[in-house]
């Protein structure tokens, strides 16, 4: 009986392992058709599958592996994106759900242990929230804060926390003309930083060196430089160069942004969804010139 069970196993493993093979060429040339040239990465991973579903949102770190943010699920992994050191496959609290109408998990970012994740109830924008959750565990730690829909009137798609500052950003999805900013432990709002021109579409973004890198979903999925001094706006890249002339711009969605400096020469670390919705690609670039 053993030896049986055993021996089903391995045929099932190895025909997840042929489906997952095949589906990682698919969405790869789909990709690659509908992006055309793209702007130069030292690295990608291609995730294929369920286990994309968890890493379709954002990305984040704390120095030490990366968090993923799915639109109801977060996950933690290693540096090297290949261990799962821990999972939260229904991260959004019922208490959420039922009092707010929480739906959605959006942007995700770090600090001092703790996951801030934008939370919405997708698509009605009445109720935008930060909620914390454990970095070690996932797990929701009780602590939200309601930043209330008067200034955020479509949503809070996003979150970048600022330790050196004490805060945190935001700002109103599609057109980006202003960043709002909170106190990281009263969630008090600061007041806003006035942008040199709006930023489309941001879907991400990080604090690095007194700047902001914001990850959007523009035409060109691009990335934008933001001084937090002065509310200079700067396009740092284009993630996508050139497009195929009949499917320009087709399917996929650009996502989120975290920023650390690794080994191989990589700084800035992006997340995609990929043109079929199958799969989400995480490229890791150099610094811009």
């Amino acid at each position: 009986m053993l030896g049986a069970f055993l021996t089903v196993k391995t045929v099932l493993t190895r025909i997840i392992a042929i489906f997952t093979m095949v589906l990682t060429v698919l969405t790869g040339a789909a990709d690659a058709l509908a992006q055309g040239e793209v702007y130069p990465y030292l690295s990608k991973e291609n995730v294929v599958g369920l286990p994309a579903l968890a890493r379709s949102q954002d990305v984040t770190t704390d120095g030490e592996s990366f968090f993923f943010s799915g639109k109801s699920s977060l996950v933690r992994v290693s540096l090297d994106n290949e261990t799962v050191l821990a999972r939260n496959l229904d991260a959004i609290p019922q208490e959420l759900e039922e009092q707010f109408g929480s739906a959605h998990i959006g942007g995700i970012s770090y600090y001092d242990g703790k996951l801030y994740a934008a939370v919405e109830d997708s698509k009605v924008w009445a109720h935008p929230l930060v909620v914390l959750y454990d970095a070690e565990t996932l797990r929701y730690t009780g602590v939200y804060a309601e930043l209330g829909s008067g200034r955020l009137t479509r949503g809070v798609p996003w979150v970048a926390c600022d330790a050196r500052a004490g805060c945190f950003y935001v700002a109103q999805s599609k057109s980006s003309p202003k960043l709002l900013r909170y106190d990281l432990e009263t969630f008090a709002y600061l007041g806003a930083i006035p942008l040199s021109e709006p930023v489309p579409e941001i879907q991400g973004a990080e604090v690095y060196q007194g700047k902001l890198y914001a990850a959007t979903n523009d035409r060109t999925r691009a990335v934008y430089e933001i001084d937090l001094a002065t509310g200079a706006v700067r396009k740092y890249f284009d993630r996508i160069l050139l497009y195929s002339s009949l499917i320009a711009n087709f399917g996929g969605e650009g996502e989120g942004i975290t920023v650390l400096p690794m080994e191989d020469g990589s700084l800035f670390h992006t997340l995609e969804v990929g043109m079929l919705f199958l799969n989400s690609n995480f490229r890791h670039y150099a610094p811009a010139g």
